[in-house]
């Protein structure tokens, strides 16, 4: 069949195919949050045991596609507002197109929102979502994560039994040095995080703040092997022993 000549240009109309797939993907994702609600609903009714064979017989699902569906309703679902609170005029979720919900999907929930501030996401493409998404991901791979892991106090036996007003003071440098000791591990793993987000676009201002902190860390650790540091007096001791 002939199609009549217009006077477009093939990028008009480029983006009008791609304005019409952006639209049904949208169309698609509602579809796919409400067919999710819907089998969310109908697998806590069922008896344990009968989910897969009502999936086969009266949906034509199966399991892994039911779970994939669920969970796109429980991600990507309209956010109910906080009693007192109005919702906003759009859901950030709501401009999502189905192919982009479903890349986020490798996003942890609660890093995702956070994911979707920093980027335009509307506005990308599926393959630099794809990429921004990737990129995610390494960066928290490769940041070591240092965790303290709690351990009981024992109190060690004294000779010398400290006043209450000295265990009261000793305690209350224990509550400080804890929460100091936390926010310098909360920083270092932050300061990580920096420089490896800076290694991907200045490998040479990140060099030179890897070797600032290097300094300050080995500084650190110096100071700390001894510290405060035993009192030294330059008094001579005389020995018996002869020459």
């Amino acid at each position: 069949m002939d199609v009549e000549l217009s006077a477009r240009t093939p990028t008009q109309i480029a983006s009008e195919i791609n304005l019409i797939k952006s639209r049904t993907d949208k169309i698609m994702l509602q579809s796919c949050v409400q067919i999710g609600r819907c089998l969310t609903e109908a697998k806590a009714m069922l008896p344990y045991g009968e989910w897969g064979k009502w999936l086969k017989e009266e949906v034509s699902y199966s399991q892994r596609t039911a779970d994939h569906l669920m969970r796109i309703y429980r991600e990507f679902r309209p956010k109910p507002a906080s009693p007192g609170v109005s919702l906003p005029d759009s859901n950030p979720d709501s401009n999502l197109s189905f192919s982009q919900a479903v890349i986020l999907l490798g996003i942890p929930a609660e890093e995702r929102e956070e994911f979707l501030a920093c980027h335009d996401v509307g506005n990308m493409s599926k393959r630099e979502l794809q990429a921004a998404v990737q990129e995610k991901k390494q960066s928290t791979e490769l940041v070591p994560v240092v965790k303290v892991t709690p351990k009981l106090r024992k109190i060690q036996p004294k000779t010398v039994q400290p006043t209450a007003e000295t265990y009261t003071k000793s305690m209350k440098y224990d509550e400080q040095f804890a929460l100091h000791r936390d926010n310098l591990i909360s920083t270092y793993n932050e300061l990580l995080k920096i420089l490896v987000a800076q290694s991907r676009i200045d490998t040479a201002r990140k060099e030179i703040n890897r070797k600032k902190a290097l300094e300050i860390a080995t500084n650190m650790v110096a100071t700390l092997q001894e510290y405060p540091p035993a009192i030294r007096t330059n008094l001579s001791v005389k020995t018996n022993n002869p020459e």
